[in-house]
């Protein structure tokens, strides 16, 4: 194949995947429109300009904090990248958040392997930040078991897993064994090579200082988004204080994580956000409503601001390769 070919290859991809964010996003909204459009239009305008901008800056809050977790992974990995252009890089990364389990975020690999952070660093960052994020959602989650216990079992299995993943990950023996399983196994050798680097970047990122930190990070982040919904269930008079918002949020936000084929966990997540909102009074359709107002204000802003960023990045990239052709 003509290097030409080659080099466009991955531009392709990431092209194509960019089309099919973007239709997601408008397939979603149209579908948010026509649900009940008076309620939406009516709950944007209780919650006001001031409330609707607020529920954005939560959700930027929760982008920004993750993205100084890690940008902070990167450099104790040993890498220094400028600050302005790796955050478009790390933003990127969420037009692709509704691919199942979000594993199209490590799209952003291909852009920073281009500065020299190996695939198995970046993929090792990205696997300890889903760790962090779910034991962060575990934490938060709890806060409504003050008020039911029915996804009690929920916790539970996602703390363990996560929890037992971390334990499994950290046995330092375990890169390893991996390179004496390639040796014996020569036509996997590369495989397991790259696994047992993967290992050792996660092994070093998990370590209880850095863990501790992360996991602060994703309490503060997350539970940003969670009292953004806080204010998205105020402004539709729904009964539910800031700790049980958050814990409703989380919860929802853990259902989607296990429903792992689906795409961001679209559908899992309203069900049980719409449905823990119904069993604390509120009327169905002001349940899915603010459902549907946490969700694109959330998960849609987050693909639409990694399109942007793409498009920006894509745009860039293209006008310095014209400026150099011959």
């Amino acid at each position: 194949m003509p290097a030409a070919a080659l080099d466009r290859s991955p531009r392709t991809g990431r092209r194509a995947l960019i089309v099919l964010a973007a239709a997601g996003v408008a397939v979603y909204m149209a579908t948010a429109l026509a649900t009940n459009t008076a309620t939406l239009v009516g709950a944007l305008r209780q919650l006001g300009w001031i409330g609707c901008l607020s529920v954005l800056a939560l959700s930027c809050v929760n982008y920004f904090l993750r993205f100084v977790r890690w940008q902070m992974y990167l450099v104790r990995l040993g890498h220094r990248l400028p600050v302005f252009r790796h955050l478009l890089w790390y933003l990127s990364g969420f037009a692709f958040t509704v691919s199942p389990g979000k594993a199209g975020e490590a799209m952003r690999a291909l852009y920073l392997h281009e500065e020299g952070v190996p695939h198995s660093e970046t993929i090792a960052t990205l696997f300890v930040e889903r760790l962090l994020d779910v034991l962060a959602m575990v934490i938060l989650a709890s806060l409504i078991v003050l008020v039911t216990d029915a996804y009690g079992w929920l916790l539970a299995v996602a703390g363990l897993a996560t929890l037992g993943s971390i334990v499994l990950v950290c046995q330092p023996s375990l890169p390893d064994r991996l390179a004496r399983l390639g040796a014996r196994y020569p036509r996997f050798q590369r495989w397991l090579a790259v696994l047992g680097r993967l290992l050792r970047s996660s092994q070093y990122l998990l370590k209880p200082e850095l863990l501790a930190t992360g996991l602060l990070i994703g309490l503060l982040s997350w539970g940003a988004e969670g009292l953004g919904f806080y204010l998205v269930c105020h402004s539709l008079s729904l009964t539910a204080n800031v700790g049980v918002a958050t814990g409703i949020y989380a919860v929802a936000a853990l259902a989607g994580a296990v429903a792992i084929i689906l795409p961001a966990g679209i559908g899992g997540t309203e069900i049980v956000m719409t449905t823990l909102l119904v069993a604390r009074g509120a009327s169905f359709s002001s349940a899915l409503v603010a459902t549907l107002l946490c969700r694109l204000a959330t998960l849609w802003l987050a693909v639409l601001i990694g399109l942007l960023a793409t498009g920006y990045l894509e745009s860039s990239d293209l006008l310095r390769r014209r400026r150099t052709a011959p």
